[in-house]
């Protein structure tokens, strides 16, 4: 019980927290295009990373903080339901090469970000 807590209560900080980066993101830059979603995402790929490679592997913390930080406020901070929401409009608008862009870029950088993030964790 004390495990889906933890991801209760990081998944509600995260997806607050993807919330009002994306719309930041998006707002600051002003485009149509959907960046401020395509940047948590790559974002989270990285912090995923880092922290799996970091704190489990190295540190070893204790099960709860994974569930808190990388189950639930990651989990709810990265929006793979809403990059497919988002992908599939694109399509249906006709807008096929912001979508490619949109989907290969999100896909191909968040892959590299990952990486980046365990390596990072893994040297520390």
């Amino acid at each position: 019980m004390k495990s889906a807590l933890a991801v209760a209560l990081g998944g509600a900080a995260g997806s607050v927290l993807r919330y009002l980066l994306s719309k930041f993101v998006q707002v600051f830059l002003g485009i149509s295009f959907p960046l401020g979603t395509m940047f948590v995402n790559i974002l989270g790929a990285f912090l995923i990373g880092f922290s799996f490679s970091f704190l489990v592997e190295r540190l070893a913390v204790h099960p709860l903080y994974r569930f808190l930080l990388i189950t639930g406020f990651l989990g709810g901070f990265t929006t793979f339901s809403t990059f497919t929401y988002e992908s599939l409009t694109l399509l249906r608008e006709g807008e096929n090469v912001k979508f490619f862009i949109y989907f290969l870029g999100t896909n191909i950088l968040g892959m590299i970000a990952v990486f980046l993030g365990y390596k990072l964790g893994e040297s520390l």
